[in-house]
């Protein structure tokens, strides 16, 4: 018993020295960002700019928003830089309580999951947004004036990024729930015709109304997929039928 207790303080000190460094680094880098959270937020609104009409600007109704619109920016890109860190010191921690043979593929799911989602993310940013906003704004005219607010810009940056970051990771789901024999290894290969028309009515919802930019959307959402059917189908053979 008293082995037992101290091996669990040891483990609570090792939790805490961890999380401490990872908080430490963390405020560093926020402080940093939230300095140079100008070139940032130049970055970020590229894309509206390239959607809005010449001229245009965004504007905020409240005293505060300019103020925390920036404070998000730094907070997310400090979380977004600080990534790494925070994966490393999680992986110090739990792989002495893993088996030899469970440590490579915890680490592949580990990194390659967060990789994919910083990925999705990237191509959410850069390929879907201005998409997306180029047909928002469309509708600005003489009599109709466009004048996005930054806070509503900024979440739905925030919001589209995530939404595909989350996209890029169906192929490592499809990959583990065919390793666990949740699904036989041939399910999702069978299944493609399905999956292809969910993708398409996803396309939809994110563009609406404009069929060449949602074929556009569905090829890479279907490169997807169809990396995950390729993972998928190394499984063993041992798994469940359908």
């Amino acid at each position: 018993m008293p082995d037992q207790t101290f091996a669990v303080k040891n483990h609570l000190y090792e939790l805490r020295r961890r999380v401490l460094y990872c908080v430490a680094w963390f405020v560093v880098v926020f402080i940093a960002c939230y300095i140079f959270s100008e070139p940032i937020v130049s970055v970020l609104f590229l894309p509206v700019k390239q959607a809005m009409p010449p001229d245009s600007t965004m504007v905020f109704t409240a005293l505060t928003e300019g103020f925390m619109a920036y404070l998000k920016v730094a907070f997310w890109s400090a979380l977004l830089i600080t990534l790494p860190v925070f994966l490393y010191h999680a992986w110090r921690f739990l792989s002495p309580a893993l088996y030899p043979n469970e440590r490579p593929l915890a680490a592949r799911i580990l990194f390659g999951g967060t990789f994919l989602f910083l990925g999705g993310a990237i191509f959410g940013y850069f390929m879907v947004m201005p998409i997306v906003l180029s047909f928002t704004l469309g509708f600005a005219s003489e009599n109709l004036e466009a004048l996005p607010r930054l806070q509503n810009y900024l979440l739905f940056t925030l919001k589209s990024m995530f939404t595909f970051g989350i996209i890029f990771e169906i192929p490592f789901l499809m990959a583990g729930a065919t390793r666990m024999g949740l699904v036989h290894r041939d399910y999702f290969r069978k299944s493609r015709k399905f999956a292809y028309i969910a993708l398409y009515f996803l396309a939809v919802f994110l563009v609406p109304m404009d069929i060449f930019s949602q074929l556009l959307l569905l090829i890479p959402l279907i490169i997807v997929y169809e990396i995950g059917v390729l993972l998928g189908g190394r499984g063993k053979a041992g798994e469940k039928t359908e």
